[in-house]
């Protein structure tokens, strides 16, 4: 054999183990960006899930944060309502020293008054800026001004008072 045909030999050979060489490595970069190119998708993916999480709970927060502001709105305004409605009640309750039948209505406090207290009771008749009756006896006491029996008519409406929120 002759060093010509050798050398052909082996650049054939260098050659073809070249190539094939170069086969396994286009094939193995392939795989490697499949495995890469999968691997990106499913980050992809479970940033997305984990995005939309995130996003779910801050929205819940938000609505929650949104619904407690509402609320202590709605208290607010039902708090105030009530407030001037028992100023109301008051300031229409204290008109009552004008009217006409005030001094029976004043008759009947006093009656009232002896009756839960016995008729020893000191009694205070139409206190100035109050109106009605007040009475002690010893440590006990009942009041009977015109602002107390307003706020116990309002007390006493309870659940009725709630209409009016709705």
């Amino acid at each position: 054999m002759n060093l010509e045909s050798l050398r052909t030999a082996f650049v054939e050979q260098a050659e073809a183990d070249a190539a094939w060489r170069r086969l396994e490595v286009e094939a193995e970069c392939e795989k490697l960006l499949w495995a890469a190119r999968a691997a990106a998708s499913r980050l992809v993916e479970q940033g997305r899930r984990e995005g939309r999480l995130t996003a779910d709970q801050e929205s819940a927060r938000r609505r929650g944060a949104a619904q407690r502001r509402a609320r202590e709105a709605q208290l607010g305004a039902r708090g105030a309502l009530y407030q001037e409605l028992r100023e109301l009640a008051r300031a229409e309750a204290l008109q009552l020293r004008s009217h006409p039948a005030y001094g029976a209505l004043l008759d009947r406090l006093v009656g009232a008054a002896k009756a839960r207290l016995g008729a020893e009771a000191e009694i205070e008749i139409d206190p100035p800026d109050a109106g009605g009756v007040f009475a002690r006896s010893g440590r006990r006491s009942v009041d009977y001004t015109l602002p107390a029996l307003a706020e116990r008519a309002i007390g006493d409406l309870g659940r009725e008072v709630e209409q009016l929120w709705r």
